[in-house]
């Protein structure tokens, strides 16, 4: 498999931050291209968001991807960083084949036991939407900057 691009989806959660240093080791490796995308969800079951809501939303993702930024710099690995709005699958869906990125990388929630979902919704519907490679990734109990 050819990982030029490798696409990186966070929600500043533990889980993608552990998906996101996994996808940067990958990239040092493979010499890849990353791109980093938080998706501001500008709409919910009850509506839109008041606007000063939504720049809080906006400031925490970047702080994130700022995080992420910084994970790349320790490891020689430049990480465009991407703020999108939307609902988050289908951002997260159109970024990937708009960015042609070979591998899409996330967190998994880390529920596990009877009846409960291993995977978070979001990454449900990237699995089963994509028609690219998707690395999920289990939370690691510590994640260091």
């Amino acid at each position: 498999m050819d990982t030029r691009r490798i696409l990186i989806c966070t929600d500043g959660s533990r889980a993608s931050l552990a998906a996101a240093r996994a996808a940067i080791d990958l990239a040092a490796g493979w010499k890849s291209e990353v791109r980093a995308v938080y998706v501001v969800e500008t709409a919910d079951a009850d509506g839109k968001p008041a606007p000063e809501m939504i720049e809080r939303m906006r400031e925490g993702g970047r702080a994130i991807l700022n995080r992420i930024a910084q994970m790349g710099d320790a490891k020689s690995v430049k990480v465009v960083q991407a703020l999108l709005e939307g609902v988050p699958f289908e951002a997260i869906l159109n970024d990937a084949r708009g960015w042609k990125a070979d591998l899409i990388v996330m967190g998994r929630t880390g529920r596990t036991g009877p009846g409960r979902a291993l995977l978070g919704s979001e990454a449900e519907r990237v699995l089963e939407f994509t028609e690219r490679p998707v690395l999920i990734v289990p939370t690691i109990e510590t994640i260091a900057p």
